[in-house]
């Protein structure tokens, strides 16, 4: 199994990609729109609710601009993002949206594909060590964002107005974090660099979504 590798190394890509814009999560409950902001390495950057009006739906719009829109699946958040264009009278504009499933999966797919040069290197070196996860990714992969929530042991904070939003934010940050301990694994061993490229701050699937927001 091949993983492409285009993105920069890690170390060159860090510092810039943390101040990139990242991912918005942009959800509606009745007449409350709440908006919170995960940059690239899981952190939340900003965090806001407010009833919806025309000056609501304008901020959280700013807010999506240059961002990614994080979501369990992309037509719900779509959705409201058409209905906060509406009501602030605006051109509808291209969105990026990031699934939650599909990244995980592409996490699962590397640490699939890790393991096997791993199982390779092993059968030739005595001393190589066996692959191991500070954290191991549900098999199979949940299906509903509820289900990952159980898995993950995310407890969500707040009123049912701003719930959805507060779990699919914290549900980013942790898949975040996953990928970032396929980091560690790819900065310990120089064989999974020579055959998977260098370490990059998001998976390269994943990455080129923010990229293109």
């Amino acid at each position: 199994m091949v993983i492409d590798s285009s993105p920069a190394p890690l170390s060159d890509r860090a510092a810039d990609e943390r101040s990139a814009s990242g991912h918005v999560v942009v959800c509606r409950c009745g007449d409350v729109v709440a908006v919170r902001v995960v940059d690239v390495l899981g952190e939340r950057t900003a965090a806001w609710d407010a009833v919806l009006s025309g000056e609501t739906a304008r901020r959280a719009l700013a807010e999506c601009a240059g961002r990614a829109l994080l979501a369990w699946e992309s037509d719900r958040v779509l959705d409201v993002v058409r209905q906060l264009e509406e009501v602030a009278g605006v051109t509808s504009a291209e969105r990026v949206v990031v699934e939650i499933p599909e990244v995980l999966a592409e996490i699962a797919e590397a640490r699939a594909a890790y393991a096997e040069v791993v199982a390779e290197h092993q059968a030739g070196h005595r001393e190589s060590r066996d692959l191991r996860w500070l954290v191991a990714l549900p098999e199979p992969l949940p299906t509903t964002a509820e289900q990952l929530r159980r898995r993950a042991r995310i407890v969500v904070a707040g009123g049912p107005e701003t719930a959805e939003a507060e779990l699919i934010a914290s549900l980013g940050t942790w898949v975040v974090r996953r990928w970032q301990e396929n980091v560690d694994v790819l900065e310990r061993r120089e064989y999974l660099r020579e055959r998977f490229g260098p370490a990059t701050v998001l998976p390269a699937r994943w990455g080129k979504l923010v990229a293109d927001a």
